[in-house]
């Protein structure tokens, strides 16, 4: 199989959903520097499905307002610009699949949502970068393995949990997840940053531009696996990740507190899941 085909599956991907025009008007409106609060406000208030996905995931745990979000306005107002950017951006990605939703996508999004938390947290003890710019960055890593279940789900599934799986991907697709996730971020209008932090998540070191983004999301997926192994983990441990930990100042104890809070966030993942 050559990459045309995977192409082709981005293409079908984009007509079953308006979803990427709607993430394309909130790209658009956070890109203008002179845009307000309220052009958000008014792109997600007029999709009342991802306004109320919106607002379910502010109230969650790990934005701090548990409870308190009623709606978007508020959600505005008590987290903040960037945080409501990037909650829309990846329900937004998100809802592009829901249809197609089985145990396989939601334990797909179980791992990437474990990601995304590790990142933010990463993010959080070493200040790289914004927590919520890796939350979300983490959340959609993964997000080309997806397009290749969708394409050849029976086959793709036999790959899970090989260690070769780069390798396999690339014979069978012509190219492997990383790669086709960042074509599927780039026509979707996501920033640069996230473009390039999905393409080389497992080769940081091959990151030209916004590596620190890249390595959070790179440790955190290795992390993942530590904590919490399972046959969706695609992250291996390398001599990389070594020198990640020793460049961020990240020790065993700031591992173990990460560890811990992401044994406490299952709740949260429950309810990440049911919006799928």
């Amino acid at each position: 199989m050559d990459t045309s085909e995977v192409h082709d599956a981005i293409e079908r991907i984009g007509r079953l959903s308006t979803i990427p025009v709607v993430l394309g008007r909130i790209m658009d409106a956070t890109k203008d520097p002179s845009a307000s609060p309220r052009q958000l406000y008014d792109i997600i208030s007029h999709d009342p499905a991802l306004a109320e996905r919106v607002i379910s995931m502010a109230n969650s745990t790990f934005f701090r307002h548990a409870g308190r979000v009623c709606d978007i306005e508020q959600a505005i107002l008590l987290l903040g610009y960037e945080h409501i950017r990037n909650i829309a951006v990846s329900m937004s990605v998100v809802m592009m699949f829901s249809k197609r939703s089985d145990v396989n996508t939601k334990q797909f999004w179980a791992h990437s949502y474990e990601v995304a938390f590790i990142s933010a947290m990463v993010a959080e003890s070493t200040t790289i970068v914004s927590p919520a710019e890796a939350f979300l960055t983490g959340l959609l890593h993964d997000i080309g393995r997806l397009i290749f279940y969708l394409m050849h789900r029976e086959q793709y599934l036999r790959l899970l949990g090989t260690d070769d799986l780069l390798e396999q991907e690339s014979a069978i697709f012509g190219c492997d997840h990383a790669l086709a996730g960042s074509w599927l971020s780039q026509k979707s209008h996501m920033p640069r940053e996230q473009v390039l932090a999905i393409r080389y998540h497992h080769a940081p070191s091959k990151a030209t531009e916004f590596r620190d983004l890249t390595s959070v999301v790179s440790l955190s997926e290795v992390l993942s696996r530590r904590f919490s192994p399972k046959i969706e983990d695609d992250g291996i441990w390398t001599g990389e990740h070594d020198a990640l930990l020793l460049e961020l100042s990240l020790g065993n104890d700031d591992i173990a507190d990460i560890g811990e809070r992401l044994a406490g966030e299952e709740q949260e993942l429950h309810k990440f899941l049911e919006l799928v």
